[in-house]
């Protein structure tokens, strides 16, 4: 996947495909599963009020950093 087809994912949005996400405010990882849904960070609550302000409820914020093959 080259960066011009890297897509970015808001809080809420459903998990497309298996694999390790990174938070992109702060660069936490976390593995989701394909049907779940995108939550706010645990590390810097990016996502949340409390988070950083440039990345509250509804931005892009979770990045695919690796598919995992099935």
């Amino acid at each position: 996947m080259n960066k011009a087809d890297k897509k970015l994912f808001s809080r809420g949005d459903a998990v497309p495909a298996s694999g390790i996400y990174v938070c992109v405010p702060c660069g936490f990882k976390h593995s989701y599963s394909e049907g779940d849904h995108f939550r706010e960070c645990t590390s810097c609550m990016a996502g949340t009020t409390d988070g950083d302000q440039d990345f509250v409820d509804g931005f892009e914020m979770w990045e695919m950093l690796e598919e995992k093959s099935e």
